[in-house]
């Protein structure tokens, strides 16, 4: 669960977590919709339809992957920026009178 109180970099640690977890899924599934594609070698209307809508929804799926990716960087990139920010704040307040 998302404690509203803590720092803002540790929120994003958990948003870089949760992508990640999903990006994992996203890549299962694109891997399973091609694996039930490969398996349909009958000469059918039907298994051909479906071996096509399969490839379709794998390739979907997969730019998903891409998409989540890249999500998850951009959720990186912003972490280490909070996490500076809060290193900055930190070292601020307990700083020496004089250096203040």
């Amino acid at each position: 669960m998302n404690d509203p109180a803590a720092p803002v970099s540790h929120q994003l640690a958990l948003v870089v977590r949760d992508l990640a977890v999903v990006i994992g899924r996203l890549t299962d599934a694109a891997a399973a919709a091609r694996g039930l594609s490969a398996a349909t070698d009958w000469q059918s209307a039907a298994a051909a339809a479906f071996h096509e809508r399969a490839e379709a929804w794998a390739g979907e799926v997969s730019g998903l992957v891409c998409l989540a990716e890249s999500a998850r960087i951009d959720a990186c990139h912003a972490r280490d920026r909070a996490a500076l920010r809060e290193a900055d704040a930190y070292a601020a307040a307990f700083a020496p009178a004089g250096a203040r």
